[in-house]
């Protein structure tokens, strides 16, 4: 793709210039211009051509559905590829760094374990097992007394979580970062925000509501969240045998990513899964089923978000080869 008639955003010209004030050489400047100006065009094709490139437009998935392309449809080697993430890795901390984004867009691509890859069995839940954890969920088998004492208050959050990965396809940041104001309980509507790169708005099954009111129920009052910034997920204190509030914060203290994936790993261990699984697995679960059952790309796109249809290219050719065995 030629890139020389192209116009950088002043962002882009900016951050050449800072590096070129870092003594780069200016073959290392023109290199990186090729790149800036090619990822701008794809930006293009994702907002419109007519539409003015912004910052806000560099989001996870529009970095997902670039290097996608790169690798699927322009076939570029490792190499390649780890070279252009190296420029977009720097110029997004450039553009955070003046203001321009408040947070990595850069973070969750993994070179290694790309979006590219080819799906497999491994990568999706069979219903057996589906069917195992969700009722396993509500049964007190295999845990100690103390557990079995928690229990009660614990297993409908956790119900809940694993239910909206596997019915709703959340992503595990996503999940972890709603706050009380991404949902309207009387309507049933998830307003997953826009800081998470895929803004969109996912309508609550009747059972949903019903099991998500429950679970905000049985946190104490005194520890419950009830403002606006209070996070849906709270932490649960085995040893106080309650919900956690944080006083550092003052709020009731929010699930992190890496408990919501040891409380998957607990679960499944102890209904008997006997593999590995985590959110990455559900929301391939969600994905293939939803394809399964006749959504279309367009319809999956607006439900997951997405920027391109491209990212869904290995679940339909999972799809494919499934139905053709």
């Amino acid at each position: 793709m030629g890139e020389q008639g192209f116009e950088l955003p002043k962002d882009a010209e900016k951050f050449l210039e800072s590096l070129t004030s870092k003594g780069r050489k200016e073959s290392t400047i023109l290199r990186y211009r090729y790149d800036l100006a090619d990822f701008y065009r794809y930006i293009e094709t994702v907002i419109g051509e007519h539409a003015v490139p912004r910052a806000t437009a560099i989001t996870p998935h529009t970095i997902e559905g670039y290097f996608f392309l790169l690798e699927s449809s322009r076939h570029y080697q490792i190499r390649t590829l780890k070279r252009i993430q190296t420029v977009l890795k720097q110029y997004a901390a450039f553009l955070r760094s003046v203001g321009k984004i408040n947070s990595d867009p850069m973070a969750s691509l993994s070179l290694e374990d790309s979006i590219w890859n080819e799906l497999t069995k491994e990568e999706v839940l069979t219903h057996k097992e589906e069917k195992k954890l969700l009722e396993g969920l509500q049964s007190d088998a295999g845990l100690s007394e103390k557990q079995r004492t928690a229990r009660p208050m614990l297993a409908p959050r956790n119900l809940v979580i694993i239910r909206w990965f596997l019915y709703y396809g959340l992503r595990l940041h996503e999940l972890s970062s709603l706050r009380l104001e991404n949902i309207n309980q009387g309507q049933g509507i998830l307003f997953i925000p826009e800081k998470t790169g895929n803004p969109r708005q996912i309508s609550l099954s009747k059972k949903d509501k019903t099991l998500l009111f429950h679970y905000l129920q049985v946190i104490p009052a005194e520890v419950r969240p009830f403002l606006e910034h209070h996070p849906v997920f709270v932490a649960f204190d085995f040893q106080r045998q309650t919900y956690r509030w944080s006083y550092e914060m003052d709020t009731p203290k929010n699930l992190t990513e890496i408990a919501i994936q040891k409380m998957i790993r607990e679960e499944r261990k102890r209904v008997g899964v006997d593999r590995s699984i985590s959110a990455r697995h559900f929301r391939n679960t969600f994905i293939v089923r939803s394809l399964e059952n006749g959504y279309t790309t367009e319809q999956l796109k607006e439900i997951l978000g997405l920027n391109t249809i491209l990212t869904l290219n290995k679940y339909i050719d999972y799809v494919n080869t499934m139905k053709a065995e």
